[in-house]
This record gives C-alpha cells, sequence and structure tokens, in this order.
C-alpha cells in the first residue's frame, strides 16, 4: 500500500460531451444549481468507491474524496486493489486511521470473497470486522454455459451458504453487487434464488440500481428492490445509456450498455430512493449509498482522465443529493 507522496486535488474544467456519443435515452445535459427548495436531513450516509482512484495513495485518495464532500469511503481490498488481502492484518487497520484522522468512515470495503476455501477470505472477513467495516461487497457468480441455469443457481447457493458462514464468524455482511450481463444477479429474481436459504445479516445485497435497469429498464428494477428489500447492504450508484455501435466481431450494428453521468441516464433515482425509503431500507440511520464513478475504459461514454473523472463526480454527486431529497412538507 502506497503511502507517501500526497498531492493537493488538481482542478480542471467540466468534461464537455459531443453530440455524436450521447446515449439514446440522453436529455441535454445542464449543470446543476443550489437546491433552491427547503429540504429535510435523511439518514444516508454517502461513500465513494475507490476503484478509479488506485492511480492515487489511501491518503491521497482520501483527501480528494473529503474534497467532494462524501462522509466515507468503499475501499477496495482484493488484488489490485488499494489493500492487497495478503496484507489486510498489517495494512487495512493503517488505512482505516488515516481515512478516519481525515474525518471519513470507512463502513464498506469491496472485496472478492466467494467461499470460506478461497485464499485469505477469513483473513479479511476478521480484519474488517476488528476495524468497524462490516459491509463488504463482492462479485457474483458468473453465468457460465447455457441450458444449466439451474444447476449453476445451486452452486452458487452453497457458496452463498459460505459467505452466511463467515458473515456469523467475523461481524460483518457478505453483500452480492447486482450486475447485468452475464452474471447470476442481474435481475432481482435469479439473486434472490441464489441467497434463498441465507440470513439476511450475514448475506445482503449491493444493489446497483445502474445494473438493475439495464436489465430490467420498464419494472424489473422496481421488482428486484421489491424482492431484495431485506437484503440490502449498500446502494451502489450508477448509470446507463444505450449506444447503438459496430459489433466487433461480425460488423453489424448492435446495441450496447455504457456508462453515462447520472443526470443523463437510465435509472428513475428519485423513484428508487422513495421505494427503498417505502420499504424501511433507512429507518436504522446507516442507509449506505455508494458513488462508483467508473468513467474510464471502453464501458464508459467516454474514457475520462483522473481530474475529469473527480469533476464528473462532483456533478453526479450533486445530482444524486437533488434526486434523493425529501421536500420539506408544506
Amino acid at each position: 500500500m502506497r503511502w507517501e507522496g500526497v498531492t493537493p486535488r488538481p482542478a480542471c474544467a467540466a468534461a464537455q460531451d459531443e453530440a455524436s456519443a450521447r446515449p439514446a435515452c440522453a436529455q441535454t445535459h445542464m449543470r446543476l444549481h443550489a437546491v433552491s427548495m427547503v429540504l429535510h436531513t435523511h439518514a444516508m450516509r454517502y461513500v465513494m468507491f475507490t476503484k478509479h482512484l488506485q492511480s492515487m495513495s489511501v491518503v491521497e485518495a482520501g483527501q480528494t474524496i473529503n474534497s467532494l464532500g462524501f462522509q466515507g469511503v468503499e475501499l477496495t481490498v482484493r488484488p489490485g486493489g488499494h489493500v492487497l488481502p495478503e496484507k489486510v492484518d498489517e495494512d487495512l487497520p493503517r488505512a482505516v486511521e488515516a481515512l478516519r484522522e481525515m474525518g471519513l468512515e470507512v463502513p464498506a470495503l469491496v472485496v472478492e470473497i466467494h467461499n470460506r476455501r478461497q485464499e485469505f477470505s477469513a483473513a479479511v472477513c476478521r480484519a474488517a470486522g476488528k476495524v468497524g467495516a462490516t459491509v463488504l461487497r463482492t462479485s457474483s457468480h458468473r453465468y457460465r454455459a447455457f441450458g444449466t441455469i439451474r444447476e449453476q443457481i445451486q452452486d452458487a447457493g452453497r457458496d452463498a451458504k459460505d459467505l452466511e458462514a463467515l458473515g456469523a464468524e467475523f461481524g460483518v455482511r457478505l453483500c452480492i453487487h447486482c450486475h447485468s450481463g452475464d452474471f447470476l444477479s442481474g435481475t432481482g429474481g435469479i439473486l434472490d434464488m441464489v441467497l434463498d436459504r441465507t440470513d439476511p445479516r450475514h448475506v445482503g445485497v449491493s444493489l446497483d440500481l445502474g445494473h438493475l435497469t439495464t436489465e430490467g429498464g420498464k419494472s424489473g428494477w422496481r421488482q428486484s428492490i421489491d424482492l431484495l428489500q431485506q437484503r440490502v447492504g449498500i446502494v451502489a450508484v450508477k448509470s446507463f445509456g444505450w449506444f447503438r455501435e459496430p459489433d466487433p466481431k461480425t460488423g453489424e450494428l448492435i446495441w450496447n450498455a455504457k456508462l453515462v453521468p447520472l443526470a443523463d441516464g437510465n435509472v428513475q433515482w428519485r423513484r428508487a430512493f422513495e421505494l427503498l425509503r417505502q420499504v424501511g431500507w433507512d429507518a436504522d440511520g446507516r442507509a449506505l449509498v455508494s458513488i462508483h464513478s467508473e468513467y474510464q475504459g471502453a464501458g464508459s461514454w467516454r474514457s475520462l482522465d483522473v481530474p475529469e473523472l473527480i469533476e464528473q463526480t462532483g456533478q453526479d454527486f450533486t445530482y444524486l443529493q437533488q434526486q434523493a431529497a425529501i421536500p420539506a412538507p408544506a
């Protein structure tokens, strides 16, 4: 883990959208101004996922996240992450202490744990419990050969029981991330089948509304919230648009989902937060919302450099808070 070389947050101009790269569902992107109406404060903690700040040390990433106004950090503890699993006992407490000294919480980690047999699975869960990072987001099983989905769900369900045991032993909650495409977590119905025999106190979900809306744009995302309502450990924030592009294999035009700024994407954020509150998601005052800002590489409408990504994250955060706000009663 790299600690030295603290540098200030770089300044940059806002990323400019190109008309030709706009998603089919997008409206003209407007710069957001201060909210003029009076808003209730509600029980929600905003954190930022550190994946796309990997070029920075933990301290640098924390300074950037702090400057954007977040309450905390969703820290990567996985191969290639800010903390490596083989060094978790030494490096995770140091990272958490450094971030807390800046006033940042570390309530959640991003890990790669699928079962007890996996190397370092117990070590990561134990270290997380000790520092109070009790929400551990992990990826789901991939959807493999067509025609065998029921067998795949059974296999994933057996591993989910391992996650339950780890959670119960170390006082953490393993949260499987909802992911579109070839994953057994693209819809709430499939993921609910995977998790059916586990205790929601120890096995939850990272409710990614961007991925769920991509797979179930009309009402599937809403049904997924309904099915998974007792398991929401953290809400993951991203949004997609659809782009028509040539298939690299055939050259035929196909529609691809790519990440876009929150104001331009497919997620109905205001309605989603209303539904989450309706099922008591924020009733304990500890509700977690993580902004992902995955605007690099081929999966994004534009591949942003780090200064541009930080600028876009600030715009997304402002927009999201407006969408999540509860207007004061008249």
